[in-house]
């Protein structure tokens, strides 16, 4: 199979007439057809993987096709076929948080097959994208159910949103030194901040999934890398870091900083200052939870 300008719109029109057409009476096998026009594909179409994001994002019954793409090994393939330039990867990637977007299962099968590290990790080499497109990832972070509108790429974060994808957080928040534009560093800490601090359960989910030790790892590879962040992003990541390290810390979490101190490194007050905050645990949001079995409070379970 070739695939160029003449034939793709031939060949979008096949997958759909296929999809549509029950088993009994495809022509032609769906998944082996699927998985040849993915072997076929090479990484700089970019417009072949603008178009079946196109197609998956109009499609109906995007849901059911989106499993036809899982049965067509579309991850392996594409993680095979990726490199280091942007706008090769850049589409590509706009494909995958297509796929990924509001389906449980192909998130599911995406962690299973460690989509975040093997694919999300070529971040490193996009430099400068698009606010729509970090957009894009920051809202697979979050459950869009919630939302009053799909489309929703408007910030600051709604209050009401549900933290459920810290995959995709860990990979942002170690995109950011790879990024050239500082407002868009820190438009990924900002909303981080926003999410995770909008309930407990939020926190929560931050703290148990390695959001504090990702944080760190920018601190230490700001110390390792010449060129040097922001010294205001850095007032953004302790900010976070202050939040989450309130409410709940680990060993490991409290080693990296012990290491992170003792390096000749810039920020050892604000790293001091964190081990005071964790020690002192006093976050509003596990008072109110400590408060409900205070019997000498209204709010007791005595009442």
């Amino acid at each position: 199979m070739l695939i160029n300008e003449k034939n793709l719109d031939e060949i979008i029109d096949t997958i759909q007439k296929l999809h549509q057409t029950t088993i009994d009476h495809r022509l032609t096998d769906l998944t082996d057809y699927l998985t040849e026009v993915f072997q076929t594909i090479q990484s700089e179409q970019a417009n072949v993987f603008r178009t079946l994001t196109h197609l998956l994002h109009n499609y109906e019954d995007r849901a059911a096709l989106k499993i036809e793409f899982l049965k067509a090994q579309c991850f392996e393939i594409i993680h095979s076929k990726l490199n280091t330039n942007e706008d090769h990867l850049i589409p590509i990637l706009e494909f995958i948080i297509e796929l990924l977007n509001n389906s449980e299962s192909v998130q599911e099968k995406f962690l299973h097959f460690n989509g975040y590290r093997k694919i999300f990790q070529s971040l490193q080499y996009v430099h400068s994208p698009t606010i729509d497109f970090i957009n894009s990832l920051i809202i697979l972070m979050i459950e869009k159910s919630l939302l009053q509108n799909d489309e929703f790429l408007t910030f600051p974060i709604d209050s009401f949103v549900i933290f459920i994808n810290p995959h995709i957080a860990i990979s942002l928040i170690h995109w950011i030194p790879y990024l050239t534009n500082v407002s868009y560093q820190h438009h990924i800490i900002s909303s981080i901040d926003q999410i995770i601090t909008r309930s407990l359960q939020n926190k929560m989910m931050a703290c148990s999934n390695g959001i504090i030790i990702a944080l760190l790892d920018i601190l230490k590879t700001n110390e390792e890398n010449l060129n040097k962040l922001e010294e205001n992003l850095f007032l953004n990541i302790f900010s976070v870091l202050e939040n989450l390290v309130r409410f709940s810390i680990n060993p490991q979490e409290i080693r990296q900083i012990y290491i992170l101190f003792n390096q000749n490194v810039s920020f050892k007050k604000q790293l001091l200052q964190l081990l005071i905050i964790a020690a002192k645990h006093d976050d509003p949001d596990t008072q109110l939870i400590s408060s409900y079995f205070d019997l000498q409070r209204p709010n007791s379970v005595n009442e």
